[in-house]
């Protein structure tokens, strides 16, 4: 006898009843998230012949890791390009740190999906490669970059906000940090950066998942002074 036969909802208070609504409403939420995203269905949905894609992307994983790689580059792109374009307009290194955040959000702003995808829940079932996490890197390698040069000539304030002392376990969280794309840079400043870069992906994914509304009259301007705050936090000159 199964659970269902032997379940009889006739017996339900009205409190059991909702619990196990929302137990089955809770389920089918989750089951949203399970991405069909079947290479050849896709391919005739699309109006493409099956074969001419078939080489490329022989399974789900393979176009999931294609689609991964072009948001992270185009994130990337966008943030590269804007702390450029601030760099050659006579910005200082925090105004580049301000322009590549805002470089994030422009882009995430104007392809949400894709955002979701890189940034979101992840897909069940599907593991990135390594070739995604160097794609994944390029936007925070722009503001590594702006620490390192104010660091590099002694202008990266250091001891200017206080701190609390490191726990254990936050100590175990930075060590992989600092014994690799951190590595160089002193404690405070590790673990600043892995404060500020969560920080900035949730005001990112907070906007794009359209919960700022009611938060901010100027989404826009709201978002510039916190990545400015963050970039002071952090320690560049202003």
């Amino acid at each position: 006898m199964t659970t269902s036969e032997a379940h009889d909802p006739r017996q339900d208070s009205p409190e059991a009843a909702v619990s196990r609504l929302r137990a089955e409403a809770g389920g089918r939420l989750a089951a949203r998230h399970r991405v069909d995203l079947d290479p050849a269905e896709l391919a005739r949905a699309a109006g493409v012949d099956p074969a001419l894609i078939e080489e490329r992307f022989p399974d789900r994983d393979a176009l999931l890791t294609d689609l991964v790689l072009a948001a992270y580059n185009a994130m990337g792109d966008s943030a590269e390009r804007a702390a450029a374009e601030a760099e050659k307009a006579g910005a200082e290194l925090l105004g580049r740190w301000v322009a590549c955040c805002e470089g994030v959000r422009t882009w995430a702003l104007a392809h949400p999906e894709e955002y979701v995808l890189i940034w979101g829940r992840p897909v069940p079932g599907y593991d990135a490669p390594p070739e995604t996490m160097a794609a994944g890197a390029r936007t925070v390698l722009v503001l590594l970059g702006l620490v390192r040069e104010a660091l590099a000539a002694g202008e990266l304030a250091l001891d200017h906000v206080p701190a609390p002392e490191l726990s254990e376990g936050m100590a175990r969280t930075i060590e992989p940090l600092a014994q690799g794309m951190l590595s160089g840079l002193p404690t405070p400043v590790i673990t600043r950066m892995l404060i500020v870069w969560t920080q900035l992906h949730g005001m990112v994914g907070f906007e794009v998942n359209g919960h700022i509304a009611g938060v901010a009259a100027d989404p826009a301007a709201f978002f510039t002074h916190a990545a400015t705050a963050m970039g002071q936090y952090i320690g560049l000159p202003h």
